[in-house]
């Protein structure tokens, strides 16, 4: 290893020091390894601070029989590859012992036992994730030259990268991530082997591949790592509603900009972002969103999410749209309205637009006035219900929920008319407009 790093960037909790201590009292090797030992030596190499990953994992030469029998509350978390999860103060930390993969099928590796932390470092995806940290001699191990790797820019597969590629094709995604977090250049043969991956992307489970992306759209920036999916001909295998967006350059870079602008605590915002451009018809946005979200098998509240922020993207409202135009965007829109203009503020500094940006948090204002002044918005806002509208002599069926969503639009035009008085007044013209209208005519 040619550069070294400061360990004293690396801050375990209290309690995964404890865990490694009570395991080095027992004779054992333990190593600190994975995203927190990567993160902050991407960290250190590149003068920043990376969010360090909050999972601290331990690595050792102890197998899981022992680590059972030397900790009280434990998890089976994956036994069979060597993995128990061990609770400190309701604190939870993997531990498994070393290992290596014998077979693979893309998707699962069949591991054995090994009995040295080089052996378990060669069977990691890429250099930046093989690099481990001996907390009690403090000496970093890092025999393919990760380190360097993070100094260097450059994302390097472990060993031959058709074989790394071949093991897990998740690993083509993980690539591409890392690739963008940390701003590296996807060494030559790494590439070529990850690109010709790429149709093995199929075999993976839903779940994985929505991880993956969740973990993607969770990064400070992930407008590289969502071009490199179009670039490297990731999109048609899980993605397919965006492959045609991606083909219009300045729209998909314009639109990647304005995810990057949503902030990192809100993914699932950045994933409406990113599908509103999969049609210019609310509808087709809809509909493509959902399949898009069916498939990845979000849960049914973060779909329903996404379905109706693509909906309601367009058509959007103005500061020179009247006040019914207003009142109408926010019937239609519900509870999700802010949602809906944090995508357009996105739009606006994404675009960095200042001239945008005065638009929308005019209309903002204007909007939020409206809706925090207890404008009747919806049907259970009105003075009257269905059982009023009953009481006029109609029957159960269709006909109740017709009159009331027009009472509602003549609220919308004029709020002063929602009272009990006027909108019964108003449901019994209806009626008798309908009952003329006789057999065949129009509903009310």
């Amino acid at each position: 290893m040619s550069r070294s790093v400061d360990t004293d960037r690396f801050r375990p909790p209290r309690r995964f020091l404890a865990l490694a201590e009570r395991l080095r009292g027992e004779g054992f090797e333990t190593w600190a390894v994975g995203g927190s030992i990567r993160d902050a030596c991407a960290g250190a190499v590149a003068g920043r601070a990376y969010e360090v990953a909050r999972d601290w994992d331990l690595a050792t030469d102890a197998r899981p029989d022992d680590v059972l029998r030397l900790f009280r509350r434990t998890v089976p978390i994956g036994l069979e590859h060597g993995t128990v999860g061990v609770l400190e103060d309701d604190q939870l930390f993997e531990v498994t012992t070393f290992r290596r993969d014998v077979e693979t099928d893309g998707r699962h590796a069949t591991v054995v036992f090994a009995d040295t932390i080089d052996e378990d470092l060669e069977r990691r995806d890429f250099t930046i994730n093989a690099i481990a940290w001996n907390l009690a001699t403090d000496e970093l191990r890092d025999p393919s030259g990760g380190i360097d790797d993070l100094a260097d820019g450059i994302l390097r597969a472990v060993g031959d990268p058709a074989d790394r590629f071949r093991e897990d094709y998740l690993r083509v995604l993980r690539g591409l991530r890392f690739a963008g977090r940390f701003d590296l250049e996807i060494e030559a043969e790494t590439r070529a082997a990850l690109e010709a991956a790429v149709p093995g992307l199929p075999r993976l489970s839903a779940e994985r591949v929505r991880e993956e992306l969740v973990k993607v759209l969770s990064d400070a920036t992930p407008s590289t790592t969502l071009d490199l999916y179009a670039t490297t001909g990731v999109l048609p295998s899980w993605y397919e509603e965006l492959v045609e967006a991606s083909a219009d350059r300045t729209a998909w870079l314009a639109t990647l900009s304005a995810v990057d602008a949503i902030r990192p605590h809100r993914p699932r915002l950045r994933l409406a972002r990113w599908l509103v451009q999969v049609s210019d018809d609310p509808e087709g946005r809809a509909d493509r969103t959902d399949a898009l979200a069916k498939r990845l098998r979000f849960s049914n509240a973060d779909r329903k999410t996404a379905v109706a922020l693509s909906r309601h993207y367009l058509p959007f409202v103005g500061p020179l749209d009247s006040s019914a135009q207003h009142r109408r965007w926010l019937s239609e829109v519900g509870d999700r309205w802010r949602d809906v203009f944090r995508l357009h503020l996105a739009d606006a500094r994404g675009g960095r637009s200042d001239e945008a940006g005065r638009y929308v948090t005019a209309t903002w204002r204007i909007v939020h006035e409206e809706r925090a002044g207890g404008t009747p918005l919806a049907i259970t806002d009105l003075a009257v219900d269905g059982d009023d509208v009953l009481g006029l002599g109609i029957t159960h069926g269709p006909i109740v929920g017709l009159l009331l969503e027009e009472l509602l639009e003549q609220v919308l035009e004029d709020p002063t008319a929602n009272t009990r008085e006027s909108l019964l007044d108003e449901a019994r013209r209806l009626i008798e407009l309908g009952s003329l209208a006789g057999p065949g005519g129009p509903d009310v």
